[in-house]
């Protein structure tokens, strides 16, 4: 039973640092993508959510092979991963609200996806973006990256579950997940 629970544990972590990692990965190129003034905040906190529920899959690790990190201290760990990656989650999904993917007029104004923008005067503003098929590639990222986020809370929230069990069937700090 303690081997399908190693191992188990060590799935489930493998999976939130991968899942982590697309967050991470998808929150920079959107980052990078902005041509005109600086990122959205809620680009950048998306990329702190993915790279704070990394480092915690590493704990969590570490954990599992190390008796000196209390269970609890991982499941904390794990439940401010959840809490963080579910509120980028939704900022994402807040400021896509309405968004479709194919339309111009949506895309083109939406500042996760633009790139940013310049007001010219007499004139419509000029986005960061230089076709169609670029913005719906970046609204199509966007959707991955918050599709992540979800689930990297919903497996960080499992993990936390796990953990407190864990920590109050055994007497030992050990953490398991």
């Amino acid at each position: 039973m303690a081997a399908i629970s190693f191992i188990g544990t060590l799935v489930a972590r493998f999976f939130q640092i991968l899942f982590a990692i697309v967050v991470l990965g998808l929150s920079v190129t959107m980052a990078k993508w902005q041509r005109f003034g600086s990122p959205p905040a809620t680009t950048e906190y998306g990329a702190f959510s993915g790279g704070f529920a990394f480092l915690v899959g590493l704990l969590g690790i570490v954990a599992v092979f190390l008796d000196a990190i209390p269970a609890i201290i991982v499941a904390g760990a794990d439940a401010l991963a959840a809490i963080l990656t579910l509120a980028a989650g939704i900022a994402y999904v807040v400021t896509t609200r309405g968004v479709s993917c194919d339309s111009l007029d949506d895309t083109s104004t939406n500042s996760l996806i633009n790139g940013g923008s310049v007001n010219v005067k007499d004139s419509r503003p000029i986005a960061g973006y230089d076709t169609q098929d670029q913005l719906t590639g970046r609204c199509k990222k966007v959707e991955a990256d918050y599709v992540f986020m979800f689930l990297t809370f919903a497996l960080s929230a499992i993990l936390v579950g796990l953990g407190l069990l864990t920590n109050g069937r055994r007497s030992g700090s050990k953490a398991m997940v």
